[in-house]
């Protein structure tokens, strides 16, 4: 199998990081706004003949500390994204972001930190300089979007914008309720809510979401079109959802 091959399959596998690519203050509640899981997904990417497995999952810590984590191991090497945060409201409040990558003999990570007291994030990655940068008091980070987006779309939300942070620099994204489909989750027909990320008006790259009303909006499935093609994610089963 070619290099370029192997090169194409480990980035389609990482885009199912940055797809989800998954907070808050220390006010404690009784019920988070999103309830733990541990769920299996399958990404299927253009030009390459294999599906890749990756486990979603979100778990309490100690005290108000959750984390969020994506992890996928195969053949091709090894990818894990990592986010700790606190319940702000409805929204993720991130105080770590974690992402490692190792493939082909080479090893790729970043961390953020994410200073709440300062009002400042710090990033390093590897080969790159440490930079920093200013935070708003609602900043979360890329890997936790998709628990903000769910809590929004329960409390019933169609025009939602989040303040994310990622290595490089602090960006106010922006989505929006496009209408609902039925997609077919492990044999069952799922009637489901359709978001698109709101991108400028010369990007070419298009992300789409879809959540599960029946399940508190959990997310089923994700697709993201770019310059080499359609990568999509998908949910393997909603058995104990």
């Amino acid at each position: 199998m070619g290099k370029r091959f192997r090169n194409r399959a480990i980035k389609s596998l990482s885009i199912l990081f940055l797809l989800v690519p998954m907070a808050l203050a220390s006010t404690a509640m009784a019920q988070p706004p999103v309830t733990p899981f541990s769920l299996d997904y399958r990404l299927k990417s253009d030009g390459i003949p294999f599906s890749i497995t990756a486990t979603r999952s979100l778990q309490k810590v100690r005290g108000d500390l959750w984390k969020m984590e994506v992890s996928a191991k195969n053949w091709l090497g090894e990818i894990r994204e990592t986010a700790l945060f606190n319940w702000q409201s409805c929204t993720p409040q991130s105080s770590y972001y974690g992402y490692m990558r190792k493939g082909l003999g080479r090893l790729k990570e970043a961390t953020l930190h994410l200073d709440r007291e300062t009002g400042i994030a710090a990033s390093e990655r590897t080969g790159k300089a440490m930079r920093s940068y200013p935070i708003s008091d609602s900043a979360t980070d890329e890997l936790s979007v998709s628990l903000a987006l769910q809590c929004a779309l329960e409390q019933g939300k169609k025009d939602i914008e989040l303040d994310v942070a990622d290595e490089k620099s602090l960006e106010t994204q922006r989505f929006r309720v496009v209408g609902e489909e039925t997609l077919k989750i492990d044999g069952e027909r799922l009637t489901t809510v359709k978001v698109q990320r709101i991108r400028g008006a010369n990007s070419a790259r298009q992300t789409f979401m879809w959540f599960a009303p029946k399940h508190h909006y959990l997310l089923v499935q994700l697709l993201q079109k770019n310059n080499d093609g359609e990568h999509v994610m998908t949910l393997q089963s909603l058995k104990g959802q």
